[in-house]
């Protein structure tokens, strides 16, 4: 058996984080070889998310000061034990049900990263074949956003990912664990796209589930996190 570390930052999710850790405790890995190690850390909440997450056993918990989604990551990553970890987010946007098919994935190709495509499971059949589908209840704004970070990271590194936004991601520990990551926000994901590609390893993308929420239901990235995430592809096109 392989052991999966699976990451939750989580800050100010009292609403969703308890659905979540029972989804991701219910999915079964044992078929595919793998058994799971769940590390969550709180990113300085403060409504009642410590507190929900205090009450289960068997989970790694970790408090931190609000630093960011890197920065919780990293702190998840500095203790995790698994040969593979995942990052999965404190809400209900994505199905921990996935594991499967990205596991699946991961066993054809040991030595590669997978990424969970948002894209590749909401493309739709319209008179418009020639765009990236698009859920229905995702608003325009951020499926624009991941269509103008799929180019610009073509026009950088000439690599597509069709969804360079997806926050399932499975790497292997000790690669990721010998870089030296500079950012702490969700601009952390673009950095590690930016050197793995440069790295030459392999990227495959698996149609994922995807149900996105409002900015009334806690959604916090922001257009502002667009234009870093633009910056922070070219920043690490140049340098290290």
């Amino acid at each position: 058996m392989k052991l999966l570390s699976i990451i939750i930052p989580a800050y100010n999710e009292e609403r969703f984080i308890k659905k979540v850790i029972d989804s991701v405790i219910e999915v079964n890995i044992d078929s595919l070889g793998y058994k799971k190690e769940i590390i969550i850390v709180d990113d300085g909440s403060i409504d009642n998310t410590y507190n929900i997450i205090s009450s289960y056993k068997d989970i790694i918990l970790i408090r931190q000061k609000n630093l960011g989604k890197g920065a919780a990551v990293q702190k998840g990553l500095s203790i995790a034990k698994g040969e593979y970890f995942l990052i999965q987010d404190a809400d209900l946007e994505y199905n921990p049900k996935d594991y499967i098919i990205l596991l699946s994935k991961l066993n054809e190709n040991p030595n590669a990263v997978i990424y969970g495509s948002r894209i590749l499971g909401c493309i739709r059949s319209n008179g418009f074949k020639f765009l990236p589908g698009k859920h229905k209840m995702q608003s325009f704004g951020p499926w624009l956003a991941n269509l103008v970070l799929s180019l610009w990271t073509f026009l950088l590194y000439g690599k597509w990912i069709t969804d360079t936004l997806t926050a399932y991601k499975i790497y292997k520990t000790s690669i990721i664990k010998n870089l030296v990551i500079k950012t702490k926000g969700f601009e952390t994901d673009h950095e590690l796209t930016a050197k793995l590609i440069k790295m030459k390893i392999k990227i495959h993308e698996v149609p994922i589930q995807y149900f996105p929420r409002s900015k009334a239901e806690g959604k916090k990235i922001k257009l502002s996190d667009g234009f870093v995430a633009i910056l922070t592809l070219l920043r690490f096109r140049v340098s290290n």
